[in-house]
């Protein structure tokens, strides 16, 4: 398993390379784990993105990340603004960000200062990201009150 320092660099290249101009946006570290309860099991779907955001602006960028060996591969970058913003919610129940495009797409999105090496068993990449947490936060709580 690849260090956290290396699996942040990692993400934000995969982001850069999706992104025109990634390298002017702030970079953080998402994950979304979906469960469906059915009558025998219960199904886990864990996503993980990097959301590109600059500070004071309420554009973001999501782009789903997959992991493979510390390899990261960017999937197609979703870019959000004013126009094909539906609705935001600072928090939901399980304290989740959730934001909606006008379009039906629906993130429900977790993002933490820090995600240990326990979390990486529940598929969730174990990253730092106190900095971009904090700016990030910033830029969520202009949203949900715009």
């Amino acid at each position: 398993m690849p260090s956290k320092e290396e699996l942040k660099a990692g993400m934000h290249a995969a982001f850069d390379s999706v992104v025109e101009n990634g390298t002017s946006y702030t970079k953080v570290y998402a994950s979304e784990i979906r469960q469906k309860n059915y009558i025998v099991f219960r199904s886990t779907t864990v996503s993980n993105f990097v959301v590109g955001f600059r500070p004071g602006r309420t554009d973001l960028v999501i782009v789903p990340v997959d992991e493979d060996k510390g390899s990261i591969t960017a999937g197609t970058p979703l870019t959000i603004t004013n126009e094909n913003l539906a609705s935001v919610k600072k928090r939901d129940l399980q304290g989740r960000f959730v934001i909606k495009t006008t379009d039906g797409r629906t993130f429900r999105l977790t993002v933490i200062p820090s995600v240990p090496k326990l979390m990486a068993a529940a598929y969730q990449l174990p990253v730092d990201q106190k900095d971009e947490y904090e700016a990030f936060t910033a830029v969520r709580d202009q949203l949900a009150t715009a």
